[in-house]
């Protein structure tokens, strides 16, 4: 365990004190002897843990997860747990540096990272949910759904007193909600806004989505009140989005290192780990670890870009990939640099300018339906047109998560689009971003191949 522990950035002082705490909770979790030396093979494959900056990254993940095991039995009176609620993480630090009583989690990103990316244990977890009522197979139920409820029938992770969620993407959150209050007798709260927007009048509608946004935000926020106990002002929060907006500067200066070099100087299985980050509930004290971690990252990231090192050769054929990376499994990121394709870029990080104004934190917090996978289609595409020919990409994965109808519903428009506007080729790729038993690597390397043959052959 030491060894590990090692890996994912603990120093040998805060291991000596935390050792009892972290054997705890990996028997808790059913983190064996075996699991473990898998862990550490699976690190060093997947993972770059010889940079600093990385093993810093993966210190927040697993901390996280040992805090959110032990969180009640540690003296933690109010849980706050969110499931697909993107805004949750830019207030979460208002609430966990007021009182110490607080703990707040942002779904199962922790546990998706160390139990799925380090471990390969996720499958059990999904597998409780299915022996219950999210089955697998032709139904198809989304596997992130699946992670919060297996973590609960497992009891893995203590039931909240509070569990929120959001529709800006996804309309079966809430009504997942609904049915966990049901099953489980857990309070629940979900927060919306419409997505009702004209491409034409597509400013002053989107001013409106953010106002309706705001308008249950503010709604969320008296019901937090009711449950921690005392009020949560607009300085509080915009002290959060101050520390918040420092992380994203961050995570910005490092992305674009990874964009504008060839050879691209770190491999794509590290981009679940800045995507999960973002969405971290971190404290106003934690956030600056966070940010160091980025900070050491980048910069041991120029110095390879200044001698010529890369996860790449230099020239291979840069892409794009839709949708985030999968959130327990690097195995296909891995697979896509093995065969020597640089994924340079992801689209949820595409943004509708926002044209309003306003010192209102809350409409700071609303801006996310302003991010691509929460805009229609019609609004969508421009924006992954605009982010190739930005990129300079030769072509696009587009990878398509069947467990969800909302982006499994745009993946053949996307292609039909990108074709037509751009003449690049595209690779449509069914998978689950949150299950590694989708993942055949046989069947993804021949396409892969194909698509690289494609890439290559591509006129200039």
């Amino acid at each position: 365990m030491i060894e590990l522990l090692g890996l994912c950035g603990f120093g040998a002082q805060e291991m000596k004190l935390q050792l009892p705490r972290f054997k705890k909770v990996f028997n808790r979790l059913g983190i064996t002897a075996v699991d473990i030396e898998r862990g550490k093979q699976r690190l060093i494959k997947y993972y770059d843990t010889e940079l600093q900056g990385v093993r810093k990254l993966l210190r927040l993940f697993v901390r996280e997860m040992v805090n959110a095991v032990l969180a009640r039995e540690e003296g933690k009176t109010k849980l706050i747990y969110a499931y697909m609620a993107p805004c949750f993480s830019m207030f979460a630090p208002a609430l966990l540096s007021k009182s110490k009583e607080v703990f707040a989690i942002h779904h199962a990103w922790a546990f998706q990272t160390v139990l799925g990316c380090i471990f390969d244990k996720m499958v059990p977890v999904l597998e409780a949910a299915e022996r219950k009522w999210l089955k697998e197979g032709g139904v198809a139920h989304c596997s992130n759904v699946k992670s919060v409820a297996g973590l609960f029938i497992l009891d893995m992770i203590p039931k909240p007193d509070l569990l929120i969620t959001s529709g800006y993407l996804c309309e079966t959150a809430p009504k997942t909600l609904e049915l966990m209050h049901e099953l489980y007798d857990i309070p629940v709260w979900s927060y919306e806004t419409c997505q009702d927007r004209e491409l034409k009048d597509y400013s002053t509608a989107t001013e409106r989505i953010v106002m309706l946004a705001v308008k249950d935000l503010r709604s969320l926020i008296g019901r937090l009140e009711q449950v921690v106990g005392f009020e949560i002002t607009d300085d509080m929060l915009r002290e959060s989005l101050d520390g918040r907006s420092k992380l994203k500067e961050s995570l910005g200066k490092l992305r674009n290192v990874i964009e504008n070099s060839d050879p691209m100087p770190i491999s794509a299985t590290h981009d679940a780990l800045y995507m999960a980050l973002i969405l971290m509930t971190l404290s106003l004290d934690e956030l600056p670890d966070a940010v160091d971690a980025v900070d050491t990252l980048r910069e041991e990231l120029q110095e390879r870009v200044s001698k010529g090192q890369g996860a790449v050769k230099k020239g291979a054929p840069r892409v794009l990939a839709i949708l985030p990376p999968n959130h327990t499994d690097p195995r296909l990121e891995h697979l896509v640099g093995e065969l020597g394709i640089a994924i340079v870029g992801l689209d949820p990080a595409f943004v509708v300018p926002y044209e309003g104004k306003s010192e209102d934190p809350y409409v700071a917090m609303a801006l996310y339906v302003q991010e691509s996978m929460f805009t229609p289609t019609p609004r969508r595409i421009p924006l992954i047109l605009e982010g190739c020919r930005r990129l300079n990409v030769a072509g696009v994965i587009d990878r398509f998560h069947v467990g969800c109808r909302t982006v499994a519903g745009d993946a053949l428009v996307i292609r039909d689009a990108v074709k037509k506007e751009l003449g690049i080729p595209v690779l449509l790729l069914e998978w689950d971003n949150f299950d590694s038993r989708t993942f055949n690597y046989e069947q993804c390397k021949r396409r892969l191949e194909v698509f690289k043959t494609m890439l290559v052959n591509r006129p200039s």
